[in-house]
């Protein structure tokens, strides 16, 4: 199996490790909020600070919708993920330099597939 089969595999297999522990991870949410009750559930979440609103891309999720479809540029693919375009850029500058995707283009021209 060559180099590109196992890095494209490993993505997928890192990708759905991470979809089903934030599926777990709402699940066990849920359970505590109903166990505590909704109004000790809204009184225990933190208060909001800057930058909260943000969206996070693991670099998983991101390397499987580059691979679905390349060629995308960075504002495509955050419509894609529902997250902001700016929560990708430093997941995509991470996994250029990791020499995990490769850009084509410049500025918000530029477009991404994986390596």
């Amino acid at each position: 199996m060559n180099e590109q089969v196992k890095r494209q595999l490993q993505a997928r297999v890192e990708s759905f490790a991470a979809d089903i522990t934030a599926v777990l991870q709402a699940a066990v949410a849920d359970a505590v909020s109903s166990a505590l009750g909704a109004k000790r559930a809204k009184a225990t979440q933190p208060a909001a600070r800057p930058g909260a609103g943000r969206s996070t891309v693991d670099a998983a999720a991101l390397l499987r919708e580059i691979a679905r479809k390349p060629g995308l540029r960075v504002e495509e693919i955050a419509k894609n993920l529902g997250v902001p375009s700016k929560s990708l850029k430093a997941p995509v500058a991470s996994l250029v330099k990791a020499k995990k995707l490769k850009k084509s283009g410049a500025a918000r021209g530029t477009k991404y597939r994986v390596a």
